[in-house]
């Protein structure tokens, strides 16, 4: 017997009302790790040495690149409490609450 058969739900309801609850934890995880993948890869990628080059942009990554390779520790120090101060804000803002609701409204229990 079919899934939609056993539950009488069929295309969005089915969606809204089983599936992305049940897999709302898992997929709030997914995001936090996806975050925090693409948001190394930006810095990493705003300032970096290629055959003698050096290829910058604008923001944070390069700022925290250039200030080490000119052995700037203030401002190494400066913007690298800014990356962790970013890190921490969007952290509580915005993935804390979606834990939170992770927890609370959107999962299966047996």
């Amino acid at each position: 017997m079919q899934p939609r058969a056993v539950f009488h739900m069929r295309g969005i309801e089915r969606w809204k009302k089983l599936i992305l609850p049940g897999i709302f934890p898992y997929l709030v995880t997914g995001l936090v790790t996806a975050s925090g993948g693409a948001r190394n890869a930006s810095i990493v990628a705003e300032y970096f040495h290629f055959k003698g080059h050096i290829y910058t942009t604008t923001g944070l990554g390069a700022t925290i690149s250039q200030a080490t390779d000119r052995g700037d520790f203030h401002l190494l120090l400066a913007a690298t409490m800014m990356m962790a101060a970013t890190v921490v804000t969007i952290n509580r803002l915005v993935w804390r609450k979606l834990y939170a609701l992770a927890e609370t409204r959107h999962r299966l229990e047996t």
